[in-house]
């Protein structure tokens, strides 16, 4: 059996090792393929693949906010399913959400549908059968600073927020807290050093009235 594959990328942040544990599942050769959403830099595991099969690619839109399926990949499958004869099968990649006319499109024209999902849905049982991908750390992830939680953090102990970024951030707020605390309890001495004389003055004025 002789596979299309169709692949958009941005639908799930798709690594080269996941998409080849994939396809590795599939019974049959790959007649056509082609990489919506490629980016150089960010696909750049999925090159020797490109090379290998003369595989086509299709740059990112930035104009998907309604629409999560890329339109260019509809058009494609249709096209493909009607004028290579020999393409029995699809093997599609895709954002689930919007993309059932095009299932239906490719079954109605007699071909076999497989897809490529991460979790098993309404969208994947009208498919003739589909494989299950990897989970992939998206760049997003990878962009995002690793979060420390210190030992004072888990105690939900009071640190003000001083503007300071990097690792000093903790030190200079314990630095604060301290100095605050010191504050605090100084205020508390001089109020009981004022409340302490007050008592003696009145004791005083006491003693002189009955005694």
């Amino acid at each position: 059996m002789n596979y299309a594959i169709l692949v958009d990328l941005n639908s799930m942040r798709l690594s080269y090792e996941s998409f080849a544990k994939a396809i590795s599942q599939i019974e049959g050769k790959i007649a056509y393929a082609k990489l919506y959403g490629y980016n150089n830099k960010r696909n750049s595991d999925f090159n020797n693949f490109i090379k290998t099969y003369g595989v086509e690619v299709a740059l990112p839109v930035n104009n998907r906010k309604k629409v999560r399926v890329d339109i260019r990949q509809v058009i494609d499958s249709v096209i493909i399913a009607c004028t290579h004869k020999n393409v029995d099968a699809f093997f599609i990649v895709c954002s689930e959400l919007d993309s059932i006319a095009m299932i239906n499109a490719l079954k109605k024209l007699g071909k076999k549908v497989v897809m490529g999902i991460q979790s098993p849905s309404f969208v994947a049982e009208q498919c003739d059968s589909f494989v299950m991908l990897e989970r992939s750390v998206t760049d997003e992830d990878e962009d995002k600073p690793k979060t420390v939680v210190s030992e004072r953090e888990t105690k939900n102990e009071f640190l003000p927020y001083t503007g300071i970024e990097g690792k000093s951030k903790v030190d200079e707020m314990k630095k604060i807290k301290d100095e605050l605390s010191e504050l605090i309890e100084e205020k508390r001495r001089q109020k009981s050093e004022i409340e302490m004389g007050q008592s003696v003055l009145q004791l005083d004025d006491l003693l002189k009235k009955y005694f």
